[in-house]
């Protein structure tokens, strides 16, 4: 195997190595985040308090906090709870019939009912979780054999000619891969592409659910909700997307799919959350879920921010079919919201009509030639790092006057808030390493976990001495490819009054994230301002560089809920291209002191370094905090004390 040499990336503060800081807020458990405002019931407005009560099997007490979400009707969260002790907390919930999701680790997701009909009353609700089945979950999904360089070989040259749209070709090349490595998804999906150029929609799905079935795998998974969405059959449509974003919470193709399906059932609120969702991910890439993200916007009476995404949209150059469409329903919008304009009514329902038939079915089948369609998608292949922070502004609302100063100030303080309350913290990191070849499929993998620790020390006012060990050591030998990306879930850093005059931030609006209201602001290293926080090192050789990216922050708490960065400029002298992340930061519970802390949950990162691609995943549960105590003293952990655990989602 081709060394890259050695490598070590990783985050700098001062001249000390910052390596995997996390931001926290000291609160109680169960009060992340708060419920919704109103805290007591009233018979007056018309509300009412929930009590979620929680146990195992045999009314066995559950130990551990459990998320418990409350979802309205048609799917919009109303509110999320951490519980202590068993029980959930919501006070002065509107009268109605509600879902209530509750999940904790080691246990099966749980949903029940609870319907408040008399305001000022307390309703009581009982949940059973069952244990976890057996090698459960996503981390235990079963990992394909990897490719033989014969079967790389063949699958590459079948790649290029779908691409050429040379059939015949392609199908010689990929059964030849199916021979040498049967069953294989990236094989089956691609067998699946070919039959879907030819026309033949139903061999194509063969291929898909097979990939699917048996490795859960991502794009045969969004294909079919692609096709069962061209095909009206809703219900299917929508249960391989929500697999697929279980599997991958970052494809935004999968959440720009799902949005469409969830316009046509009338799930508006739940299409906005998603079609979002997909633009932050997606951006440009993901532009026609501006159409669903519109229609769903005017289905709610929102017209004003419907105009506003449709012009966002326009300037994007969009196919002459989504022009049209986006067009007329703009049309519409302005004379509806202009009372004197003449046939107001009958134009704007007929940019809803237009908008319902031509784009809530997925916008690339719903072209007339379906082969052609599933060629040209071909062409997205390459594609294998998301994009560029600055290719797009994802949309937001812009008519709230956003206080950025504050903004930035309050996610600040909640850094300050960690680096005085934890010394040290420890946590499980599994690892998922891909090497990628020239269209993004996989040629080598590897997985692995760590016993992960951080230590953070103050040396003095403003110099933060951040160590980060993997099993005990500093060495980057046991890292794939002899390159150590350290430093990855650091980017908060970007907030720590010590370093914010470092960055330009510029406030993009209020949007949504997992149902939360939040501030999107983007961050950029100031020109002529020398890089503090991020550096590269090849064997003695150092190199600072500049950050630029995107955090969105919940608007009630001042937490930061998640991050993108991407590097301001290439390093030439080690030949990095470029360096793309993304990391999602949760609640994770800490009895012993009875506080939460938010702590990185996954990171992703992909690198092009050296003409290499990777993609890294990272992530972290079974946290175990070390903190000082008022004489700035460690306090030695109890052997009896157990890990508490935060997953993906928490």
């Amino acid at each position: 195997m081709k060394s890259f040499g050695s490598i070590l990336l990783f985050a700098t503060v001062q001249a000390a190595c910052l390596l995997g800081p996390a931001l926290a807020m000291a609160q109680k458990p169960g009060q992340i985040p708060q419920p919704p405002r109103g805290t007591q019931s009233d018979a007056s407005n018309g509300t009412a308090d929930l009590i979620v009560s929680i146990h195992g099997d045999k009314q066995a007490e559950i130990a551990q906090p459990a998320k418990v979400t409350l979802r309205t009707h048609n799917g919009e969260v109303r509110g999320t709870s951490l519980s202590e002790k068993g029980k959930a907390f919501f006070r002065g919930i509107p009268l109605g019939t509600y879902e209530v999701q509750v999940e904790a680790p080691g246990y099966s997701p749980a949903r029940a009912n609870a319907t408040l009909l008399h305001p000022g009353d307390t309703q009581n609700l009982e949940v059973v979780l069952q244990p976890a089945a057996v090698g459960s979950g996503s981390a235990a999904l079963p990992t394909p054999p990897p490719l033989s360089l014969n079967a790389q070989k063949e699958l590459t040259a079948g790649l290029r000619a779908l691409q050429a749209q040379k059939p015949a070709e392609a199908k010689r090349h990929l059964l030849s891969a199916a021979k040498s490595s049967p069953n294989h998804p990236d094989v089956d999906y691609l067998l699946g592409v070919l039959a879907a150029m030819n026309s033949e929609m139903e061999t194509a799905k063969q291929y898909f659910e097979n990939a699917a079935t048996r490795y859960q795998h991502i794009l045969s998974l969004v294909a079919l909700g692609e096709i069962y969405l061209a095909e009206a059959n809703l219900a299917d449509a929508k249960q391989r997307l929500e697999t697929a974003l279980r599997v991958d919470p970052s494809s935004w193709r999968a959440d720009q799919l799902l949005a469409a399906v969830l316009l046509k059932q009338g799930s508006y609120s739940l299409a906005i959350q998603h079609a979002e969702h997909a633009l932050q991910l997606g951006k440009t890439q993901a532009k026609a879920a501006r159409l669903t993200l519109a229609e769903a916007l005017l289905q709610t009476g929102e017209r004003q921010r419907s105009v506003q995404i449709l012009n966002e949209f326009l300037k994007q150059d969009p196919p002459p079919e989504q022009r049209k469409a986006a067009e007329k329903m703009l049309a519409g919008n302005r004379e509806a919201l202009d009372p004197t304009a003449a046939n107001s009514s009958s134009a704007s329902q007929g940019s809803i009509s237009l908008a319902s038939s031509m784009f809530a079915v997925a916008p690339s089948l719903s072209a007339p030639n379906v082969s052609s369609v599933w060629a040209n998608s071909l062409t997205q292949y390459p594609l294998w790092s998301p994009p560029n922070v600055d290719d797009a502004v994802p949309p937001a609302d812009t008519t709230r006057s956003c206080p950025l100063t504050e903004v930035v100030g309050q996610a600040g303080q909640r850094v300050l808030e960690f680096v005085r309350n934890v010394d040290r913290f420890t946590a499980t990191e599994s690892l998922s390493h891909q090497s990628l070849n020239e269209f993004g499929l996989a040629v080598r993998s590897a997985n692995i976990s760590f016993n992960y620790l951080v230590a953070i020390q103050e040396m003095k006012p403003g110099v933060f001495d951040v160590q980060e060990f993997r099993n005990g050591s500093t060495s980057n030998e046991e890292f794939p490819e002899h390159v150590a990306t350290l430093g990855t879930v650091a980017m908060v850093f970007v907030f720590h009054p010590n370093y914010a005059g470092d960055f330009d931030f510029q406030c993009e609006g209020k949007t949504h994230l997992d149902g939360q209201d939040v501030w999107q602001v983007h961050f950029a290293q100031k020109t002529g301002r020398a890089a503090r926080l991020r550096s590269y090192r090849l064997g003695n050789q150092y190199f600072r560089v500049g950050l630029k990216g995107r955090a969105w922050i919940s608007a009630d708490t001042s937490q930061i809920l998640r991050m993108e960065a991407d590097l301001v400029n290439g390093v030439p002298d080690i030949r990095l291209r470029a360096e793309h992340q993304d990391v999602t930061y949760g609640p994770v519970p800490f009895q012993k002191k009875n506080i939460v802390l938010w702590l990185p949950l996954s990171a992703q990162t992909y690198l092009d370094f050296n003409g290499h691609r990777i993609h890294r995943r990272q992530d972290f549960t079974n946290y175990l905090l070390f903190w000082i105590d008022e004489r700035q003293n460690i306090e030695a952990p109890k052997t009896t004390e157990v890990p508490q655990t935060a997953s993906p989602g928490t």
